[in-house]
């Protein structure tokens, strides 16, 4: 599998640092979102959609010929897949049973090129499994020369020493003309000493559990620049500075790929184009064409509890 292989080197090219405090100079009012996507009833902007051929609910077979790059969720093939919306966070949320291989679709978000904001309650109802997708976005998604793409997700075996969630994963197989996979920049949980997941604090770094609502925020700053891996090295990247907060408080930071984000970008709930998909509910995903502050997200987080 594509992603996969490289897991090895993206782990020996991650670079520990201390854990940087989010830049905090607006003010803490929080700005109306851009999107809300409250789930609460049917929409014409949450679709069903589906990897064609695909119903195994496992990860698709990108040595097959024609899945090299993985095959694109698509509500042409979710046809008979009706959305389900149940008891939430507040009110309904919807909720991916994975009955059939399928996630959703958000329709008419475009951020631009610079800095936005993503957050929202998850629920898993089954454990997660590795690089599954809890929310994904990306252009040119299966094209392996083109692709850009941002995940949330878990880490995988080889990563770290242990595993953590939510994970921000990132590609851009431009940046390297040469070595179209080389940069894959991806960060986790980061304890108030700078550590690492998987170096004694196991436990913090795994946010997201079975049947727990969790309130996962990811900002990236296009104001800030941020270092993946050893200058002059395979893998390394200089970029965006993201942050990802769980439940209003600070979780983790690092780097996430140029230019993985555009107005021509998709955005899937539960579902990529390669892994299993999800298993759970979803409530008040919002996005923002800004950065927001600390204290905004702080905010934010009281004011979506």
């Amino acid at each position: 599998m594509m992603k996969k292989v490289l897991c090895g080197a993206m782990a020996a090219a991650l670079v520990a640092s201390t854990l940087v405090v989010a830049p905090d100079a607006s003010a803490a009012k929080v700005p109306k979102a851009a999107y809300t996507f409250n789930m609460n009833k049917k929409s014409s902007k949450v679709v069903a959609v589906a990897r064609k051929g695909d119903t195994s609910n496992f990860a698709v077979d990108t040595s097959k010929k024609g899945n090299e790059g993985g095959v694109l969720p698509k509500a042409s093939s979710a046809k008979g897949i009706k959305l389900k919306y149940v008891k939430g966070k507040h009110k309904k949320a919807l909720f991916l049973d994975r009955s059939k291989s399928y996630g959703a679709q958000l329709k008419g978000v475009k951020l631009g090129k610079k800095s936005w904001t993503v957050s929202f309650w998850v629920k898993p109802s089954s454990s997660l499994s590795s690089y599954m997708s809890v929310f994904f976005t990306g252009s040119n998604i299966t094209n392996t020369k083109k692709t850009k793409w941002i995940s949330i997700t878990k880490t995988g075996e080889g990563w770290l020493n242990g595993y953590s969630s939510p994970t921000i994963w990132s590609h851009n197989a431009a940046l390297d003309k040469s070595e179209d996979d080389a940069h894959f920049p991806w960060y986790a949980y980061q304890n108030d000493e700078g550590t690492w997941a998987g170096d004694g604090d196991d436990a913090k770094a795994t946010a997201l559990v079975k049947d727990k609502w969790t309130y996962i925020t990811l900002v990236v700053d296009a104001s800030e620049t941020c270092e993946y891996g050893t200058s002059g090295e395979k893998g390394y990247v200089k970029s965006y500075h993201a942050w990802t907060y769980v439940n209003g408080t600070l979780f983790g930071n690092g780097t996430v790929a140029k230019n993985s984000m555009s107005n021509k970008n998709l955005f899937f709930l539960g579902i990529n184009a390669w892994d299993c998909p999800f298993k759970g509910y979803y409530d008040d995903v919002q996005f923002w064409k800004k950065a927001l502050s600390a204290k905004q997200v702080k905010k934010l987080y009281k004011k979506m509890k």
